[in-house]
């Protein structure tokens, strides 16, 4: 930030403005328009027990939701009509990510959105993640902003941290993103992430909680089903195994920052 001389001068004048927020790192503006829309997007087969959590968290942070579904038979249907923020659910039938991706992108910008995040039925984000930390973010300079997970392990208090899952716990997973006309969607049927957006990114402190992995019937059955679906990298599904000896966990503590809740 400069100390002296005309952009400093410059600088805490607009400050001074209605219309501008300055943020010293980075030298960022914000100009304080309209309220952003923010539209939510996920893939959905059989996402009972967790999905009506997701979609309760999830409806308190998006303008609007839109699902496909990819042939629940587990009643996951009879729930979306308890939540008015799911606007459309499309269907598809076999496994394929991408494709179904793709087509949730597609569909959503139909609807205009300012913004677009992507979140799978088992996810949740922690509970003091509000919309008003995200209009924060969305009315930033920055193209994208990032999301760690933590991957609960066969319990629903606890994650795993290791080899693997060290890695994965650090790394950012999930993105909530500008909407931009280049934005599309890795072709793979399995783990497509999104691509064509911009570089500014923001990791956010608050973390999201994966539940994928915290029945042990579940982990059984995602393993063989990896196994079966990308069978020429089987090494890659390694540390899913769940008889593994080396498993490494830690209880998870909500993140809570009363300066950025206030």
């Amino acid at each position: 930030r400069p100390r002296s001389g005309f952009k400093e001068i410059l600088l805490r004048a607009l400050t001074k403005l209605p219309a501008f927020r300055y943020y010293g790192a980075g030298m960022h503006f914000m100009f304080r328009s309209n309220r952003q829309k923010l539209i939510a997007i996920m893939r959905v087969k059989n996402g009972l027990p967790y999905i009506r959590d997701s979609f309760l968290k999830l409806s308190s942070l998006a303008d609007e939701i839109i699902v496909v579904d990819n042939g629940s038979t587990d009643g996951t249907e009879k729930i979306y009509g308890d939540f008015p923020k799911i606007v459309s659910v499309l269907h598809t039938e076999g496994y394929d990510q991408g494709r179904d991706s793709a087509l949730l992108l597609e569909e959503a910008k139909k609807r205009h959105p300012d913004w677009l995040i992507k979140i799978d039925q088992d996810e949740i984000f922690e509970k003091h993640l509000t919309r008003k930390v995200l209009d924060r973010y969305m009315r930033s300079s920055y193209d994208k902003i990032q999301f760690r997970m933590c991957n609960f392990w066969m319990s629903d208090r606890s994650f795993r941290i290791d080899r693997h899952w060290f890695v994965y716990t650090l790394k950012p997973q999930r993105t909530m993103w500008r909407n931009v006309s280049g934005a599309y969607f890795t072709p793979i049927k399995v783990h497509g992430d999104i691509e064509g957006i911009g570089t500014r990114a923001y990791i956010s402190p608050f973390r999201i909680k994966h539940y994928g992995y915290a029945d042990e019937r579940e982990v059984r059955r995602k393993f063989q089903m990896y196994r079966e679906l990308d069978s020429e990298e089987m090494a890659r599904y390694t540390h899913l195994n769940p008889d593994s000896p080396y498993i490494v966990r830690l209880t998870f503590l909500e993140f809570k920052n009363r300066t950025i809740n206030t």
